[in-house]
């Protein structure tokens, strides 16, 4: 069952009294230029079902129509984004294509757009003048993996060579489950490829005490030596906004 909102009026009215009130953006110093964020897509994908609502072209107008120092944020694995040009965004929304090699996007994410198709979107979006990003997750270290992250950097990077003032972020984001996402994706998906072996991994808690498994200290160190690496060489204009 798809549950949307109907109290679109009522929604953006109430947003004003969370100004100044986040934890990151609005306080840590590295990136309170952003003002403070309100992320839309914690949870949901906010394209899956614009064609049907509109809800978001109508954030989208309302961070443009409010002088204040605030951003719309939201990621998407789609590509439709032609309702999203010119908008009047005033470079309150920031859209963040949500992107993965192709041995992975290809196996693993079926029912969304393909790689080059998001890509596309992202340049439409960057040539309109949004501010956009990159979400690449759930990072995975599949056989010859440096190859392969480094030809989608590659290909990002073709994407965005020439767009006159070019302001991208990436977010970095490794494979991770519970032991809860991990039995809901077996149901969903019984034959999955997926790596998911709880030996395999390091055994962490969450902020608000989950328990969560993620790849061993020296996996990470070296995934993340590579990325940020790599990123500056290939995307020298791309800013990483976290590791995780």
């Amino acid at each position: 069952m798809t549950r949307v909102n109907a109290d679109l009026d009522e929604i953006p009215a109430n947003l004003a009294a969370y100004a100044g009130m986040g934890t990151v953006t609005s306080r840590r110093v590295t990136r309170r230029d952003e003002g403070t964020t309100f992320e839309a897509s914690c949870y949901t994908d906010p394209l899956a079902l614009e064609h049907l609502t509109g809800s978001w072209r109508r954030a989208v107008e309302h961070f443009g129509e409010w002088e204040a120092p605030v951003q719309l944020r939201w990621t998407t694995k789609f590509g439709d984004v032609d309702g999203f040009v010119g908008l009047r965004h005033n470079g309150r929304t920031r859209v963040r294509l949500s992107v993965n090699c192709l041995p992975v996007t290809t196996r693993m994410e079926g029912g969304t757009s393909p790689l080059a198709d998001r890509l596309a979107a992202l340049r439409r979006l960057a040539l309109d003048g949004y501010p956009v990003g990159l979400t690449i997750a759930p990072i995975i270290p599949v056989d010859d993996w440096q190859r392969h992250y480094g030809e989608l950097l590659d290909a990002v990077a073709a994407t965005v060579s020439d767009v006159p003032g070019l302001d991208l972020t990436a977010e970095l984001i490794t494979h991770r489950f519970t032991p809860g996402s991990k039995e809901v994706l077996l149901g969903w998906y019984p034959r999955t490829r997926l790596e998911m072996d709880e030996q395999a991994r390091s055994r962490k808690h969450g902020k608000f005490g989950a328990v969560k498994y993620v790849y061993p200290p020296e996996i990470m160190a070296e995934l993340r030596g590579w990325f940020e690496s790599s990123i500056a060489a290939r995307l020298p204009a791309c800013r990483i906004l976290y590791w995780t």
